[in-house]
């Protein structure tokens, strides 16, 4: 059976030459939705998108697939990953073992500076959930979140962990994620932001670490809840 021609997409990047360069590109392309779950990528057309010869492309796609961003199916072609309930819940546990523990170091450890930051965002994110929810919203919310988190988790001065915990968050699930969220659920997560700056102004690394344990039990709940709703069991 032919199967449909994918969409070309003319992806706005700098110019790129090596694979790194393409597997980037792809990477960004794929995080950003350009191009959708299950969408497949044809060597060509991202060669001719990116200006490179289908080389690079080929090792690229070797590694994304690799890394778990598209699947390759046999006589058919690489693929954009749909991803699942499962790796909803494999990445909450990831965060779950890595993510408090940055924070409590965090606060042994974070800048004064950096406070003022965290602070800012989280006013921010009160600030958006007191608004009609709208795609801008959402993704002004998005982005001001994954700001508060990566600020925290750099100031866990582990850097092998922080890169760790960035590669599971670059994922489209994450946005996928944030999408499950109910307005009760916006509010509830900005009032925790609030709670988990006032244990880093405190350098009080054991309030921290259960404040953000707290923090991604509820988002997990928030996803798994509204799973449940959707997709009753029989």
């Amino acid at each position: 059976m032919a199967l449909d021609t994918p969409t070309l997409h003319t992806m706005q990047n700098e110019p790129v030459r090596s694979a790194d360069d393409v597997y980037t590109a792809i990477k960004d392309a794929v995080t950003s939705g350009q191009y959708g779950a299950g969408e497949y990528l044809r060597e060509e057309q991202l060669a001719k998108s990116l200006g490179v010869s289908r080389t690079p492309v080929r090792e690229a796609l070797r590694r994304l697939d690799a890394d778990g961003w598209v699947e390759t199916r046999p006589n058919y072609g690489v693929r954009v990953k749909a991803w699942t309930l499962q790796d909803a819940r494999e990445i909450f546990e990831a965060r779950l073992l890595v993510e408090p523990y940055l924070a409590g170091r965090a606060a042994l450890s974070i800048g004064v500076s950096d406070i003022g930051r965290l602070q800012t965002l989280a006013d921010a994110m009160l600030a958006i959930t007191q608004r009609p929810s709208t795609p801008q919203s959402s993704e002004a919310w998005f982005s001001a979140n994954g700001e508060f988190h990566a600020i925290i988790t750099a100031a866990g001065n582990n850097a092998r962990l922080d890169r760790s915990l960035k590669s599971m968050k670059e994922t489209p699930l994450i946005k996928w994620t944030f999408g499950t969220y109910s307005d009760d659920d916006r509010v509830r997560s900005a009032r925790q932001h609030f709670e988990i700056v006032r244990a880093l102004e405190q350098r009080n690394a054991a309030w921290t670490e259960a404040a953000m344990r707290c923090h991604i039990l509820a988002a997990e709940n928030a996803v798994l809840d509204r799973r449940d709703r959707e997709h009753p069991a029989s």
